[in-house]
């Protein structure tokens, strides 16, 4: 019996042993996943990582991802801007020829310069931003941007004052497109007799030219102007604040990040139309830590995910306009409005007079 007792402690000892020394192995690998280093590269365009637009928002989201697993800029992740469109290539390549694990492309220019560099190139691993290129070392990531551009639809048919309205646009394409024709659908959503006056710049890098676009619009009778222009839009705010110091009131929706600050010391900032491109960024980078690239997938971020909405600095909403810009997210959500991103769409769009959603009341069960 004796014999048997400590043969019993014995197993069990052994057991525990091999139990630890799994669950230490495992920990260990979970550690080892965990603290993985990664080589990012990311190229930008001529209006770099200080943009206050979409390359700013991609740059703070991978330093946002990076602090998490304490890399270093220039040792783990580091950019490049490329001042002409001849650059793009060259800087794909480069990251390419240094064996960077993932290389960021921002922004829809890139969709051919990438389809050449990955025709040579089958090794590295890419990430698209704002464009899709089908190819299996490719992770595409796109955005429905109508739909945060309809809620500024929304936000600027409810506070002009002018029934006009204005739309200042970098270049014309598919993309900014889908930020017109959603801020579109979203005014005409709150009164289809509120006019909208659509300007391009042909440029995202030209400041001056937003104001000149902006001098016109205002001039013409608008409040309020929505941007989607890269640098060029800062000249909005420019125009905008100058006309707020001499007594008129007006104002700017900006875009892809929160653009409140750029309307100060004036607050002409009503509210910005948030690309949140920092869940889309981590996603991509923990997956390729895990080793789980997702090439070949095209990865489309929506206001179901919080991805695409307003800023959260409502300072200048009031009560009334944050209450509508609700209801019309949740029906976004819902499906029950869908959000045209081409003229042909905007056509055929009707308005959809927004419903609450039905709260489930919980039924008690009698015994």
């Amino acid at each position: 019996m004796e014999k048997k007792f400590f043969q019993l402690v014995s197993c069990s000892m052994i057991a525990s042993l091999i139990f630890v020394g799994c669950s230490n192995q495992n920990n260990n690998i979970n550690e080892l996943n965990k603290n993985k280093d990664l080589k990012i590269g990311i190229v930008t365009n001529k209006t770099g990582i200080k943009d206050h637009s979409l390359n700013q928002a991609v740059w703070e989201a991978i330093e946002k991802t990076s602090k998490k697993h304490g890399w270093k800029e220039n040792e783990h992740y580091k950019y490049l801007n490329a001042k002409s469109e001849a650059d793009y290539q060259k800087y794909l390549k480069k990251f390419a020829k240094e064996d960077y694990d993932l290389i960021f492309a921002v922004g829809y220019p890139f969709k051919e310069p990438l389809k050449k560099v990955i025709s040579k190139d089958e090794k590295n691993n890419y990430a698209l931003i704002d464009a899709i290129v089908d190819k299996p070392n490719v992770v595409s990531i796109t955005f429905h941007e109508e739909q945060s551009s309809f809620l500024a639809g929304i936000v600027a048919a409810m506070s002009t004052k002018s029934m006009k309205v204005g739309f200042v646009g970098g270049s014309k394409g598919k993309l900014i497109e889908k930020f017109e024709y959603g801020f579109k659908a979203g005014v005409k959503s709150i009164d289809p007799k509120i006019k909208v006056i659509s300007k391009y710049a042909n440029a995202f890098d030209q400041p001056e030219q937003g104001t000149k676009l902006a001098s016109t619009i205002y001039s013409s009778g608008a409040d309020v102007i929505y941007q989607a222009a890269g640098v060029t839009g800062l000249g909005v705010f420019s125009e905008a604040k100058k006309l707020k110091k001499n007594g008129k009131k007006v104002w700017v929706i900006g875009v892809d990040r929160d653009q409140y600050k750029e309307g100060l010391p004036e607050n002409v900032t009503l509210t910005s139309a948030i690309k949140d491109v920092d869940k889309a960024i981590d996603e991509v980078i923990t997956k390729t830590i895990k080793g789980n690239f997702q090439g070949g997938r095209i990865l489309r971020f929506s206001i179901k995910d919080h991805s695409v909405r307003l800023s959260d600095e409502k300072k200048n909403l009031n009560k009334d306009i944050k209450e509508q810009v609700s209801l019309y997210a949740d029906n976004i959500k819902s499906g029950k409005i869908v959000v045209p991103t081409t003229k042909e769409e905007f056509d055929k769009f009707s308005p959809v007079k927004p419903e609450k959603e039905a709260t489930k009341k919980k039924v008690k069960i009698m015994n």
